[in-house]
C-alpha cells in the first residue's frame, strides 16, 4: 500500500503538469497565434469578429516583460508587411535565435523592475517611432506586465517622480493612488501615448493583463486609452497622506496643472483594445486538462488579499469539502467559509452553492476534486527573511492545514495538496515559482528541527524550503518563463 508521502509524490507531478498548461496557453507566441490572422489586406481579430483594413505600413511599439516574443509573433503573422518594430524589455530578457532576421528592435531597461535612464531613453525611441506614422499606418501597441516600469516619458526629472511615488507608497498608498499620480506626471501614460499618434492612424493594443480584473487603465498605467481621473485627483491624493511639504516642487507645479487626457478626445476613436490574455485564459486551459482525471472547479480568477487572510481561506475550503464528502452538511463550515471568501475572493465571495454540487458530483463518481483558482495576494512584510508572496501562501496554508487535521480527525481519510505558482516562473527574489503545502508538513518539518512558524514570521519561506530535507521537492523551479498573468493556485482534495 502506498504510503502518504508516495501518493502526495505522484500528486505533485501532475499539479505541475495542470501548471505548466496554465502557463503554455499564456505564452506570449502561442497567445498571439490564437488572437491575429492576416491576409495582406486585413488584420483580423478574436477568430475574425473584428477586421482592420492595412493600406499603409504596420507599425509595432511594446513595452513589458512579454512583449519581445508577442511581437516576434506578430512580425511572423504579417509575413513581411511590418515594416518597424521597437520594443521595450527587462535587461537580461532571453533572446530567440529568430531575432538574429527579424525587424524587431529590441531595448532593455528597467533593472529591479524600477524606471531608469534607459527606461526614459527607450520610451523617446518609441515615441520618435509614433512620429513617422502616416495616416493610413497601423500602429500596433503591445502591452504586458512590466509595462509601466518600461515606458517612461516623465514631465519631471526622473528622480523627483521616483521620490514622490516612494513616498505615497511608504506613506500607504494604494497601487490604484500611485497610478493615479504616476500619471498625472507622465507624457505618456493614461491616455498619452495616443496624443503622440497621427490622428488618422489606426491603433491596435493588444495587452497581457497582469491585474485583478483587467482594468485596463491600471496595466501599465493605461497609456492607450483614456484617463477619466479629475484633473484635481491626483494632487489631492497627496494632501489625503499630509505630503505636499515633503514633495519635489517640481511634482507639485505638474500636479497642480494636470489636465487628463480623457475620453472626450477624438483620438480614441480609432483606437481599439484587446485583453488577448489574463489570468481567466491560464486557469480556463488548467481546468481543461485537469477535468480528465478529477472534478475541476475554478473558483475565482481575482484572489487578493494578504497571504495569512488567503491561508485561512483555502484551510476553511478544505474543511468545507472534506465534511461534504464525508455525508455531513455543517452550516457552521459553509457559514465561515462563506465569511472568509468574502474578504479575499473578489466580487463578494466564492460561490459556495457551486462547489457544494460540484463535490456531489465528484462524490457520487467516486472522483476527487481539483480546484483552481487565480490572483494576486500580497504579503505584509515583518523579517527579514528570503521568498516570495506564493512560497508564504503554500507554507501558510500548510501550516492551517495541520492544525485543522489536529482538531478534525476525519481529515485524515483525505489526501490534500496545495501549489501556488507566479506565472512568470519567478516568486520574489528566489528562483523558484512557487511551493507546496500539505497537512503533514509542520510535522516533518518539527522532526528535523525546523520549526515553520519561526520562518514565516520572518518572512522566510525560501529558506524554510530550502532548509527541509527533501524539500526541494516541495518548492518549483521553473526559471523565467516570458509571460506574466499574475498567480495559479491548485488544490487537491482526494478521499485515501
Amino acid at each position: 500500500m502506498c504510503s502518504e508521502f508516495d501518493r502526495l509524490a505522484e500528486m505533485k507531478k501532475y499539479v505541475v503538469k495542470v501548471f505548466e498548461e496554465c502557463v503554455k496557453s499564456v505564452s506570449p507566441r502561442n497567445i498571439v497565434r490564437n488572437t491575429l490572422r492576416f491576409d495582406s489586406k486585413k488584420l483580423f481579430i478574436n477568430d475574425d469578429s473584428s477586421a482592420y483594413s492595412v493600406p499603409g505600413d504596420v507599425y509595432v511599439v511594446g513595452f513589458g516583460k512579454a512583449v519581445l516574443n508577442m511581437a516576434l509573433e506578430v512580425e511572423n503573422i504579417l509575413n513581411g508587411r511590418l515594416k518597424e518594430a521597437v520594443v521595450s524589455v527587462p535587461f537580461g530578457t532571453q533572446r530567440p535565435s529568430s531575432l538574429q532576421n527579424s525587424r524587431v528592435r529590441v531595448m532593455e531597461a528597467a533593472r529591479n523592475n524600477m524606471p531608469d535612464r534607459e527606461s526614459v531613453e527607450n520610451t523617446d525611441r518609441i515615441t520618435g517611432t509614433l512620429s513617422r506614422l502616416g495616416r493610413h499606418d497601423l500602429l500596433i501597441v503591445l502591452i504586458s506586465g512590466g509595462g509601466s516600469a518600461l515606458l517612461c516619458s516623465p514631465n519631471v526629472p526622473l528622480h523627483d517622480k521616483i521620490l514622490a511615488t516612494n513616498l505615497l507608497s511608504s506613506g500607504g498608498a494604494s497601487i490604484k493612488q500611485l497610478n493615479t499620480v504616476r500619471k498625472a506626471l507622465s507624457r505618456v501614460k493614461g491616455g498619452r501615448l495616443i496624443g503622440l499618434v497621427q490622428e488618422e492612424c489606426a491603433v491596435i493594443s493588444l495587452i497581457l493583463s497582469d491585474v485583478v480584473g483587467d482594468p485596463l487603465s491600471a496595466i501599465a498605467s493605461g497609456p492607450t486609452v483614456p484617463n477619466d481621473d479629475p484633473d484635481c485627483l491626483p494632487i489631492g491624493i497627496v494632501d489625503r497622506f499630509g505630503l505636499r511639504d515633503k514633495m519635489p516642487k517640481t511634482v507639485i507645479d505638474a500636479l497642480l496643472r494636470n489636465k487628463s487626457f480623457n475620453g472626450t478626445s477624438a483620438r480614441f476613436d480609432r483606437v481599439h483594445n484587446y485583453v488577448i490574455g489574463n489570468n481567466a485564459v491560464a486557469l480556463r486551459a488548467g481546468i481543461e486538462y485537469a477535468s480528465r482525471d478529477f472534478k475541476a472547479v475554478l473558483v475565482t480568477t481575482s484572489l487578493h488579499g494578504d497571504v495569512a487572510l488567503v491561508a485561512t481561506f483555502y484551510s476553511d475550503l478544505v474543511a468545507y469539502v472534506c465534511g461534504l464528502y464525508a455525508g455531513a452538511t455543517d452550516g457552521k463550515r459553509e457559514e465561515q467559509l462563506k465569511i472568509t471568501s468574502s474578504s479575499v475572493v473578489g466580487g463578494g465571495g466564492m460561490d459556495v452553492e457551486g462547489l457544494t454540487n460540484s463535490v456531489v458530483e465528484a462524490s457520487s463518481e467516486g472522483r476527487g476534486l481539483c480546484i483552481l483558482s487565480g490572483g494576486e495576494p500580497t504579503v505584509m512584510i515583518r523579517g527579514s527573511g528570503l521568498g516570495g508572496r506564493n512560497q508564504e501562501l503554500a507554507l501558510r496554508v500548510a501550516l492551517a492545514l495541520g492544525a485543522a487535521r489536529r482538531r478534525d480527525d476525519g481529515l485524515h481519510r483525505f489526501d490534500v495538496l496545495f501549489f501556488s505558482g507566479g506565472t512568470d516562473g519567478i516568486d520574489g527574489p528566489t528562483d523558484a515559482c512557487g511551493a507546496f503545502g500539505y497537512p503533514a508538513l509542520e510535522d516533518v518539518a518539527l522532526s528535523q528541527g525546523l520549526d515553520p512558524s519561526r520562518y514565516v514570521n520572518n518572512n522566510d519561506s525560501y529558506g524554510f524550503y530550502s532548509s527541509l530535507d527533501c524539500g526541494s521537492s516541495d518548492l518549483l523551479k521553473i526559471g523565467h518563463t516570458g509571460t506574466n498573468v499574475m498567480d495559479v493556485h491548485v488544490l487537491i482534495i482526494k478521499p485515501k
